[in-house]
């Protein structure tokens, strides 16, 4: 797979607190910034010991929705204890953006956040590599507005299922408005229409998104905040999730009393709460849905096309 430029060593929860402190304080999170002085932000600690803000956790926890689940509170379930549907090996399937909800971002006011997604298409010969970055906005305590954007079209399923990454950026630097205007373009914006053989013109696209992450980056204001590896593969067992159609639900946290059991998907809302009183749960959380993909041509996407 392509190789990410954001690794978990790199995200803000994983710094020393004395480094996230500074970051804080740079962008004007002076609030954010006491809390952590208070839990004794004059140490070298690193990880989440001392979470005190949603941002902060660096774990990953993953849960599944069926797409037949009905009515307005629909259970969400472990996904690692799902068997995978094999009939999936050899097709193809498309990868999208569900929902992207806030609970807590570093900063004030709104958030923006580049959202890259890495993959590879699993044709024959050389495998492709994907990459596809898009970027959100949301306050805290609010879903960004999305909405079942796709990210990859037509990915095809190897006999080891599929994989991905993903990592989000807190952009804070307005000197990246044009690189966010890019992304927010063409391509960008329509998610990546994969053909059933390899594109040579797929390179320079990925080579593009690459080096706008890579500017992003450099900023100092421009943090990563979250980074993880999903595997779906067709193995079954207790401690990978399985590849199926249906919605994925990732929760930026590290909680090791969590329980799925404890917490419901309100469909008329399209929120996680918590079981018990229906209220929002105090984590960031990424859904998103693996479903059969249409050969039919799809509006407004165009396949990528080399500059002559």
């Amino acid at each position: 797979m392509t190789k990410s430029r954001i690794s978990s060593r790199d995200l803000l929860g994983n710094q020393p607190i004395s480094d996230k402190i500074s970051y804080l304080q740079e962008i004007g999170d002076d609030e954010a910034a006491e809390r952590l002085m208070a839990c004794g932000g004059s140490g070298q600690a690193l990880g989440s010991i001392f979470a005190t803000d949603a941002w902060d956790h660096t774990g990953a926890l993953i849960g599944f929705i069926a797409p037949a689940a009905s009515g307005p509170m629909i259970d969400v379930v472990n996904a690692s204890l799902l068997p995978p549907e094999p009939s999936l090996k050899g097709t193809r399937v498309k990868v999208s953006l569900e929902r992207f909800w806030v609970h807590q971002y570093p900063g004030l006011g709104n958030h923006q956040i580049l959202c890259e997604f890495l993959g590879k298409n699993q044709i024959a010969g050389d495998p492709e590599d994907l990459r596809f970055s898009i970027t959100v906005q949301a306050r805290d305590h609010s879903s960004a507005g999305v909405n079942g954007t796709p990210i990859f079209y037509g990915v095809s399923v190897g006999n080891n299922g599929i994989a991905f990454e993903c990592s989000t950026v807190n952009v804070r630097s307005t000197t990246d408005d044009i690189l966010l205007k890019a992304l927010g373009s063409g391509p960008f914006r329509d998610g990546l229409s994969l053909l059933s053989t390899a594109q040579p013109a797929l390179k320079p696209f990925v080579g593009l998104a690459e080096n706008l992450t890579r500017t992003i980056l450099s900023r100092s204001k421009n943090c990563p905040v979250y980074h993880f590896k999903l595997g779906l593969d067709f193995d079954g067992g207790s401690t990978s999730a399985c590849l199926r159609h249906g919605s994925f639900v990732v929760v930026q946290g590290d909680e090791a009393s969590w329980s799925w059991s404890d917490v419901v998907w309100n469909a008329d809302s399209q929120q996680l709460l918590k079981r018990s009183d229906r209220s929002a749960i105090e984590f960031n959380y990424i859904v998103f849905r693996v479903s059969a993909y249409n050969d039919e041509p799809v509006a407004n996407v165009k396949p990528v096309k080399a500059k002559a």
